[in-house]
């Protein structure tokens, strides 16, 4: 991962930035899996957990910026497909640059919430041979739980559902090289950050 080339959202009127980085995530996917590519991997530069600071609340959020790291020869591949020609309205498409001397290693990972208690519920049943009383006791509607991670919203392209795509973006104790999927997230491998 020695060079990166950056998309800048620009403020636009009629979207905001987190439906226009949706779209545009959900186009970089679409191209990521049809190419079937593991080596290119993401990240949002203006990634935020959220503050609460006097009774102001600010919200998680990825920022305006995707980040696109991989080799000079695979980032150059990948855009020879023109693949976000459609958001040159919407965003500034920077040039494929070597990454500066000086970074840490971060990791860039999906988390899934277990945010639905039946599904739970109806696992444990099919794992455990279990009846329905008996995982409802284990686990109660209360445990349902809610990220507080940025999140972009995806349609699937198997189900056609929507669903929350939830980014875990943290430093790393040191680099690891590996694969990325076609969201251009990995659970082992890190990435420059600067």
């Amino acid at each position: 991962m020695d060079h990166y080339l950056d998309i800048r959202l620009l403020p636009d009127a009629d979207f905001t930035a987190p439906v226009l980085l949706n779209a545009l995530y959900a186009k970089l996917h679409r191209v990521l899996s049809a190419q079937q590519r593991c080596d290119i991997g993401v990240s949002f530069p203006g990634y935020s957990t959220g503050s609460q600071q006097d009774d102001k609340h600010t919200p998680p959020g990825l920022g305006q910026t995707l980040r696109l790291h991989g080799s000079a020869a695979a980032l150059d591949s990948l855009m020879a497909s023109h693949w976000a020609s459609g958001f040159a309205d919407y965003a500034l498409i920077g040039n494929i640059r070597p990454v500066p001397a000086t970074t840490q290693a971060i990791r860039v990972q999906r988390r899934q919430a277990k945010s639905n208690p039946a599904r739970e519920r109806a696992r444990l049943m099919r794992r455990r041979n279990m009846d329905a009383a008996e995982a409802y006791r284990r686990i109660p509607d209360s445990k349902a739980r809610r990220l507080s991670l940025p999140f972009l919203t995806l349609d699937s392209s198997s189900t056609g559902q929507r669903f929350l795509l939830f980014i875990d973006q943290h430093a790393a104790a040191q680099p690891a090289s590996g694969t990325f999927n076609s969201y251009g997230l990995s659970s082992s491998a890190t990435l420059p950050s600067w």
